[in-house]
């Protein structure tokens, strides 16, 4: 039996709704909670506030150290796609009002989440040589894929600007008169890589393995042991 009233009630799910109040002989479980929030308010969306305490719930935490905080802000990701991750003194401003254990010690200790993709990224952004720049391309690559299966399109986005910068580096490189002809004509392979992967990256590892295949990149593999390169090695940089 429902009936009028101001009281302020908090269901199975951590969402707290006001207005009405629940006869003592009702259902005492914690369905009666969500199917109530159902009834009432079946379309509403919860707030990152009430997700934040839903999945401190639902994830049966206790103390909350950095690792909860990155469990609460990848489910928000998950729930709110692209713009959902809180700054972690956020979220543990709102655990701490309901009284929840936070250690503050660690939290503020935590980089925001634009410094934690500035940080995933920090190594990628350059290579000295047509092994290193593939392993980082690869990296990329991985990281790439791993945004992409998680909708996070900042990290896709992160990627794909490192990449840049990668192809940036190794461009300038191999356009420079003082850089070695041999770094020159590796580098200039890997801009080109970069540019392959920029365009269609769904594609890149079977062009790859063609671009391995080929005469011009034969005879880079093949000077670059010998140590034969010739002086003005032509290259391409896409």
């Amino acid at each position: 039996m429902i009936g009028e009233g101001t009281d302020t009630i908090r269901d199975g799910c951590n969402r707290r709704y006001t207005g009405f109040h629940i006869a003592e002989n009702g259902p005492s479980s914690d369905v009666r909670y969500c199917l109530l929030y159902s009834v009432y308010f079946p379309m509403k969306r919860p707030t990152k506030q009430e997700m934040v305490l839903e999945i401190y719930d639902r994830e049966a935490m206790g103390e909350v150290t950095a690792r909860e905080i990155a469990i609460i802000n990848h489910a928000l990701v998950e729930e709110y796609g692209e713009g959902g991750a809180m700054q972690p003194a956020e979220i543990a401003r709102i655990l701490n009002e309901e009284e929840l254990p936070v250690r503050f010690d660690q939290i503020f200790r935590m980089d925001s989440p634009t410094e934690t993709y500035e940080a995933l990224f920090r190594d990628l952004t350059s290579c000295n040589s047509l092994e290193e720049g593939e392993a980082i391309l690869w990296r990329l690559d991985a990281l790439y894929r791993e945004f992409q299966r998680a909708g996070d399109k900042t990290g896709m986005r992160f990627a794909r600007t490192t990449a840049l910068q990668l192809k940036g580096r190794a461009a300038a490189l191999f356009a420079s008169p003082t850089s070695p002809n041999q770094l020159r004509a590796e580098l200039g392979e890997i801009a080109q890589w970069v540019t392959i992967w920029l365009q269609t990256p769904d594609i890149f590892a079977q062009w790859l393995n063609l671009r391995k295949a080929t005469a011009a990149y034969k005879s880079i593999i093949e000077m670059k042991t010998s140590g034969r390169l010739g002086k003005n090695h032509p290259g391409k940089t896409g």
